[in-house]
Protein backbone atom coordinates (compact mmCIF):
# COMPACT_ATOMS: atom_id res chain seq x y z
CA UNK A 1 0.00 0.00 0.00
CA UNK A 2 2.42 2.42 -1.05
CA UNK A 3 0.58 6.53 -2.12
CA UNK A 4 2.35 9.63 -3.25
CA UNK A 5 1.46 12.40 -1.20
CA UNK A 6 -2.19 13.86 -1.73
CA UNK A 7 -3.04 10.24 -3.78
CA UNK A 8 -5.97 8.30 -1.96
CA UNK A 9 -4.99 5.44 -0.27
CA UNK A 10 -5.21 2.13 -2.33
CA UNK A 11 -5.92 -1.06 -0.50
CA UNK A 12 -4.76 -4.41 -2.40
CA UNK A 13 -4.57 -8.29 -1.47
CA UNK A 14 -0.61 -9.16 -1.12
CA UNK A 15 0.42 -10.36 -4.32
CA UNK A 16 0.45 -14.08 -3.69
CA UNK A 17 3.18 -14.59 -6.89
CA UNK A 18 5.96 -12.53 -4.99
CA UNK A 19 4.76 -13.91 -1.39
CA UNK A 20 3.60 -17.08 -0.43
CA UNK A 21 0.28 -17.59 0.87
CA UNK A 22 1.91 -18.91 4.42
CA UNK A 23 3.31 -16.19 4.80
CA UNK A 24 2.83 -12.65 7.08
CA UNK A 25 -0.56 -12.21 9.25
CA UNK A 26 -3.74 -13.54 8.51
CA UNK A 27 -6.25 -11.00 6.94
CA UNK A 28 -9.16 -11.63 4.52
CA UNK A 29 -8.18 -12.32 1.42
CA UNK A 30 -4.76 -11.17 2.27
CA UNK A 31 -5.59 -7.05 2.40
CA UNK A 32 -4.35 -4.81 4.29
CA UNK A 33 -5.67 -4.54 8.27
CA UNK A 34 -6.68 -0.95 9.17
CA UNK A 35 -9.09 1.06 10.98
CA UNK A 36 -8.65 4.23 9.15
CA UNK A 37 -11.89 4.20 7.02
CA UNK A 38 -10.50 6.92 4.31
CA UNK A 39 -11.42 6.39 1.16
CA UNK A 40 -12.85 2.71 1.78
CA UNK A 41 -15.73 0.86 -0.26
CA UNK A 42 -15.91 -1.75 1.57
CA UNK A 43 -14.60 -3.76 5.16
CA UNK A 44 -14.30 -6.89 6.54
CA UNK A 45 -15.58 -7.10 9.76
CA UNK A 46 -15.01 -10.03 12.51
CA UNK A 47 -17.59 -10.34 15.04
CA UNK A 48 -16.66 -13.59 16.96
CA UNK A 49 -19.70 -13.95 19.65
CA UNK A 50 -21.64 -17.13 20.19
CA UNK A 51 -23.22 -16.31 23.09
CA UNK A 52 -26.49 -16.57 21.56
CA UNK A 53 -26.34 -20.34 20.20
CA UNK A 54 -29.03 -22.43 21.79
CA UNK A 55 -27.65 -25.75 20.95
CA UNK A 56 -23.52 -26.28 20.43
CA UNK A 57 -20.48 -23.07 20.68
CA UNK A 58 -17.83 -22.49 18.34
CA UNK A 59 -19.00 -19.59 15.85
CA UNK A 60 -17.08 -17.69 18.06
CA UNK A 61 -13.78 -18.96 16.02
CA UNK A 62 -15.65 -18.29 12.77
CA UNK A 63 -14.03 -15.33 12.08
CA UNK A 64 -10.17 -16.80 12.18
CA UNK A 65 -10.97 -19.79 10.51
CA UNK A 66 -12.68 -17.76 7.55
CA UNK A 67 -9.40 -15.62 7.21
CA UNK A 68 -6.69 -19.10 7.27
CA UNK A 69 -9.12 -20.38 4.70
CA UNK A 70 -9.35 -17.04 2.61
CA UNK A 71 -5.87 -17.08 1.63
CA UNK A 72 -6.30 -18.86 -1.37
CA UNK A 73 -8.47 -16.44 -3.22
CA UNK A 74 -7.46 -14.71 -6.22
CA UNK A 75 -7.91 -11.42 -8.11
CA UNK A 76 -10.57 -12.46 -11.06
CA UNK A 77 -13.86 -13.83 -10.47
CA UNK A 78 -14.09 -15.75 -13.84
CA UNK A 79 -18.16 -16.34 -12.93
CA UNK A 80 -18.76 -12.77 -12.71
CA UNK A 81 -15.94 -11.63 -14.73
CA UNK A 82 -15.09 -8.85 -12.61
CA UNK A 83 -11.81 -7.89 -10.66
CA UNK A 84 -13.50 -7.00 -7.26
CA UNK A 85 -10.30 -5.83 -5.91
CA UNK A 86 -9.19 -3.04 -8.77
CA UNK A 87 -13.10 -2.01 -8.41
CA UNK A 88 -13.48 -1.80 -5.39
CA UNK A 89 -11.19 -0.26 -1.95
CA UNK A 90 -11.43 -3.10 0.56
CA UNK A 91 -9.66 -3.68 4.10
CA UNK A 92 -9.54 -6.08 6.86
CA UNK A 93 -10.94 -3.82 9.59
CA UNK A 94 -10.20 -6.26 12.19
CA UNK A 95 -12.63 -7.98 14.58
CA UNK A 96 -15.01 -5.60 17.29
CA UNK A 97 -14.82 -6.35 20.78
CA UNK A 98 -17.50 -9.01 22.08
CA UNK A 99 -18.48 -9.84 25.52
CA UNK A 100 -18.83 -13.23 25.87
CA UNK A 101 -21.36 -13.75 28.44
CA UNK A 102 -23.50 -10.87 27.57
CA UNK A 103 -25.88 -10.78 23.93
CA UNK A 104 -26.80 -6.91 25.37
CA UNK A 105 -22.82 -5.28 26.02
CA UNK A 106 -21.48 -6.73 22.72
CA UNK A 107 -24.72 -5.69 20.63
CA UNK A 108 -23.67 -2.23 22.26
CA UNK A 109 -20.04 -3.11 21.00
CA UNK A 110 -21.14 -3.89 17.44
CA UNK A 111 -23.62 -0.68 17.18
CA UNK A 112 -21.02 1.29 18.37
CA UNK A 113 -18.33 0.11 15.22
CA UNK A 114 -20.64 0.04 12.72
CA UNK A 115 -22.26 3.47 13.03
CA UNK A 116 -18.35 4.73 12.15
CA UNK A 117 -18.76 2.43 9.26
CA UNK A 118 -22.00 3.50 7.91
CA UNK A 119 -21.55 6.64 8.64
CA UNK A 120 -18.73 6.98 5.78
CA UNK A 121 -21.32 4.68 3.37
CA UNK A 122 -19.25 1.91 4.07
CA UNK A 123 -20.28 -1.65 3.02
CA UNK A 124 -19.64 -3.89 6.00
CA UNK A 125 -18.82 -7.28 4.99
CA UNK A 126 -19.40 -8.83 8.70
CA UNK A 127 -18.21 -12.50 9.43
CA UNK A 128 -19.84 -14.53 12.78
CA UNK A 129 -20.28 -15.63 15.01
CA UNK A 130 -23.52 -16.64 15.62
CA UNK A 131 -26.48 -15.00 13.61
CA UNK A 132 -27.51 -13.01 16.60
CA UNK A 133 -24.81 -10.60 15.75
CA UNK A 134 -27.12 -9.85 12.35
CA UNK A 135 -29.48 -7.67 14.84
CA UNK A 136 -27.43 -4.78 15.61
CA UNK A 137 -25.94 -5.08 11.97
CA UNK A 138 -29.65 -4.36 10.37
CA UNK A 139 -30.00 -1.65 12.91
CA UNK A 140 -27.53 0.76 12.05
CA UNK A 141 -27.92 -0.24 8.24
CA UNK A 142 -31.84 1.09 8.53
CA UNK A 143 -30.72 4.35 10.45
CA UNK A 144 -28.56 4.92 7.43
CA UNK A 145 -31.02 3.22 4.59
CA UNK A 146 -34.60 3.25 6.23
CA UNK A 147 -36.51 -0.12 6.33
CA UNK A 148 -34.54 -2.70 4.66
CA UNK A 149 -35.34 -5.49 2.42
CA UNK A 150 -33.44 -8.98 3.52
CA UNK A 151 -32.49 -11.65 1.69
CA UNK A 152 -32.31 -14.63 4.68
CA UNK A 153 -30.51 -17.32 2.86
CA UNK A 154 -30.73 -20.33 5.94
CA UNK A 155 -32.12 -23.64 6.68
CA UNK A 156 -33.95 -21.87 9.53
CA UNK A 157 -36.25 -18.78 9.79
CA UNK A 158 -34.82 -17.36 12.64
CA UNK A 159 -38.12 -16.25 13.77
CA UNK A 160 -39.20 -17.64 17.11
CA UNK A 161 -40.06 -15.57 19.90
CA UNK A 162 -37.68 -16.39 22.52
CA UNK A 163 -35.99 -19.60 23.84
CA UNK A 164 -35.92 -20.16 27.48
CA UNK A 165 -37.53 -16.99 28.07
CA UNK A 166 -34.32 -15.25 26.43
CA UNK A 167 -35.59 -12.95 23.53
CA UNK A 168 -32.27 -11.86 22.25
CA UNK A 169 -30.57 -15.52 20.63
CA UNK A 170 -29.36 -16.72 17.20
CA UNK A 171 -33.00 -18.22 16.46
CA UNK A 172 -34.73 -15.11 17.34
CA UNK A 173 -33.19 -12.35 15.33
CA UNK A 174 -35.15 -11.56 12.51
CA UNK A 175 -38.43 -11.52 14.62
CA UNK A 176 -36.36 -8.35 16.77
CA UNK A 177 -35.69 -7.08 13.31
CA UNK A 178 -39.33 -7.01 12.05
CA UNK A 179 -40.92 -5.65 15.70
CA UNK A 180 -38.18 -3.11 15.43
CA UNK A 181 -39.14 -1.94 12.24
CA UNK A 182 -35.76 -2.57 10.35
CA UNK A 183 -36.88 -4.23 7.39
CA UNK A 184 -39.60 -4.22 5.15
CA UNK A 185 -41.58 -7.93 4.97
CA UNK A 186 -42.91 -7.23 1.64
CA UNK A 187 -39.39 -6.72 -0.04
CA UNK A 188 -38.02 -9.36 1.98
CA UNK A 189 -37.14 -13.27 1.43
CA UNK A 190 -36.28 -16.47 3.74
CA UNK A 191 -34.60 -18.75 1.23
CA UNK A 192 -33.16 -22.83 1.47
CA UNK A 193 -36.07 -23.31 4.65
CA UNK A 194 -35.86 -26.99 5.67
CA UNK A 195 -35.94 -29.55 8.20
CA UNK A 196 -38.40 -30.14 10.95
CA UNK A 197 -40.53 -27.26 12.61
CA UNK A 198 -41.49 -26.31 16.06
CA UNK A 199 -44.64 -26.37 14.58
CA UNK A 200 -46.89 -26.57 11.85
CA UNK A 201 -47.62 -22.53 11.74
CA UNK A 202 -43.91 -21.67 11.60
CA UNK A 203 -43.74 -20.73 7.88
CA UNK A 204 -47.19 -19.42 7.50
CA UNK A 205 -46.73 -17.35 10.71
CA UNK A 206 -44.11 -15.79 8.88
CA UNK A 207 -45.75 -14.99 5.92
CA UNK A 208 -49.03 -13.49 7.55
CA UNK A 209 -46.09 -11.10 8.45
CA UNK A 210 -45.44 -10.34 5.08
CA UNK A 211 -42.18 -12.21 4.38
CA UNK A 212 -42.12 -14.59 1.30
CA UNK A 213 -40.33 -18.04 2.61
CA UNK A 214 -38.77 -20.33 -0.15
CA UNK A 215 -38.32 -23.59 1.09
CA UNK A 216 -35.86 -25.96 -0.13
CA UNK A 217 -38.08 -28.41 -1.53
CA UNK A 218 -39.53 -25.28 -3.79
CA UNK A 219 -35.80 -24.59 -4.76
CA UNK A 220 -35.48 -27.74 -6.29
CA UNK A 221 -39.02 -28.06 -8.14
CA UNK A 222 -38.32 -24.32 -8.92
CA UNK A 223 -34.85 -24.26 -9.86
CA UNK A 224 -32.23 -21.56 -9.05
CA UNK A 225 -32.49 -19.61 -11.85
CA UNK A 226 -36.27 -19.15 -11.62
CA UNK A 227 -35.96 -18.66 -7.70
CA UNK A 228 -33.31 -15.60 -8.29
CA UNK A 229 -35.46 -14.13 -10.64
CA UNK A 230 -38.25 -14.05 -8.17
CA UNK A 231 -35.75 -12.34 -5.51
CA UNK A 232 -35.01 -9.90 -7.64
CA UNK A 233 -38.00 -8.99 -8.34
CA UNK A 234 -39.43 -8.89 -5.21
CA UNK A 235 -36.39 -6.79 -3.48
CA UNK A 236 -37.03 -4.56 -6.67
CA UNK A 237 -34.52 -1.42 -6.74
CA UNK A 238 -34.40 -0.45 -2.88
CA UNK A 239 -31.65 -1.02 -0.05
CA UNK A 240 -31.03 -4.70 0.48
CA UNK A 241 -29.34 -6.82 3.28
CA UNK A 242 -28.16 -10.30 2.62
CA UNK A 243 -27.45 -12.77 5.45
CA UNK A 244 -26.21 -16.24 4.62
CA UNK A 245 -26.49 -18.54 7.20
CA UNK A 246 -23.28 -21.39 6.37
CA UNK A 247 -26.33 -24.29 7.30
CA UNK A 248 -28.02 -23.16 4.38
CA UNK A 249 -25.66 -25.52 2.86
CA UNK A 250 -26.11 -29.50 3.26
CA UNK A 251 -23.67 -30.93 5.93
CA UNK A 252 -21.59 -32.56 3.52
CA UNK A 253 -20.31 -29.40 2.20
CA UNK A 254 -20.46 -27.41 4.89
CA UNK A 255 -20.53 -29.51 8.64
CA UNK A 256 -19.04 -27.15 10.85
CA UNK A 257 -21.84 -25.06 11.78
CA UNK A 258 -23.69 -25.66 15.22
CA UNK A 259 -27.54 -26.37 13.87
CA UNK A 260 -26.95 -28.47 10.75
CA UNK A 261 -29.62 -29.70 8.33
CA UNK A 262 -29.92 -32.71 5.77
CA UNK A 263 -31.00 -31.91 2.25
CA UNK A 264 -28.95 -28.35 1.52
CA UNK A 265 -27.70 -26.24 -1.07
CA UNK A 266 -24.28 -27.85 -2.96
CA UNK A 267 -21.38 -25.11 -2.73
CA UNK A 268 -22.08 -25.17 -6.20
CA UNK A 269 -25.34 -24.41 -5.92
CA UNK A 270 -24.75 -21.51 -3.01
CA UNK A 271 -22.23 -19.71 -5.57
CA UNK A 272 -25.06 -19.83 -8.16
CA UNK A 273 -27.41 -18.55 -5.78
CA UNK A 274 -25.35 -15.79 -4.89
CA UNK A 275 -24.35 -15.14 -8.96
CA UNK A 276 -28.08 -14.77 -9.86
CA UNK A 277 -28.27 -11.98 -7.15
CA UNK A 278 -26.30 -9.42 -9.24
CA UNK A 279 -27.55 -6.07 -10.09
CA UNK A 280 -29.54 -5.45 -6.63
CA UNK A 281 -28.67 -2.46 -4.33
CA UNK A 282 -26.74 -4.18 -1.31
CA UNK A 283 -26.27 -2.37 1.41
CA UNK A 284 -25.09 -4.58 3.88
CA UNK A 285 -24.02 -8.65 4.45
CA UNK A 286 -23.23 -10.82 6.92
CA UNK A 287 -22.15 -14.65 6.82
CA UNK A 288 -22.52 -16.39 10.27
CA UNK A 289 -22.54 -19.67 12.16
CA UNK A 290 -19.20 -20.78 11.04
CA UNK A 291 -17.84 -23.12 13.83
CA UNK A 292 -14.75 -24.82 12.89
CA UNK A 293 -14.50 -27.40 16.07
CA UNK A 294 -17.03 -29.35 14.24
CA UNK A 295 -15.22 -28.58 10.49
CA UNK A 296 -13.20 -31.52 8.53
CA UNK A 297 -10.53 -30.15 6.43
CA UNK A 298 -11.45 -26.84 6.70
CA UNK A 299 -14.20 -26.91 3.60
CA UNK A 300 -16.62 -25.08 5.66
CA UNK A 301 -13.94 -22.01 6.10
CA UNK A 302 -12.81 -22.43 2.83
CA UNK A 303 -16.99 -22.10 1.69
CA UNK A 304 -17.45 -19.43 3.29
CA UNK A 305 -14.75 -17.46 2.06
CA UNK A 306 -15.48 -17.86 -1.11
CA UNK A 307 -19.23 -16.82 -0.49
CA UNK A 308 -17.78 -13.47 1.03
CA UNK A 309 -15.57 -13.30 -1.97
CA UNK A 310 -18.89 -13.71 -4.23
CA UNK A 311 -20.22 -10.99 -2.55
CA UNK A 312 -17.65 -8.70 -2.86
CA UNK A 313 -17.87 -9.10 -6.50
CA UNK A 314 -21.65 -8.51 -6.52
CA UNK A 315 -20.73 -4.95 -4.68
CA UNK A 316 -17.89 -4.36 -7.52
CA UNK A 317 -20.52 -5.32 -10.11
CA UNK A 318 -23.26 -2.32 -8.82
CA UNK A 319 -20.38 0.37 -8.70
CA UNK A 320 -18.77 -0.57 -12.02
CA UNK A 321 -22.48 -0.16 -13.49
Amino acid sequence: MSRNPGEAKRFYPIDSLKSPRFTGPYTFARLPHTRDLEGVDAVFIGIPFDGGVIFRPGARLGPAAVRQASLLLRLYNPYLKVKPFDVLNVADYGDINTVPSSVESTYQSVSRELKLVYERGITPLACGGDHSITLPLLREASKTYGKLALIHVDAHLDMVDQHFSQKYTHGTVFRRAYEEGLIDPHRSVHVGIRGSLYSEDEISEAESLGFQVITMRSVEERGLEAVCREIRRRVGGGAAYLSFDIDACDPSCAPGTGTPEVGGFTSREALRLLHGLAGLEFVGFDLVEVAPPYDHGEITAILAANLIYEFISLKALTKRR
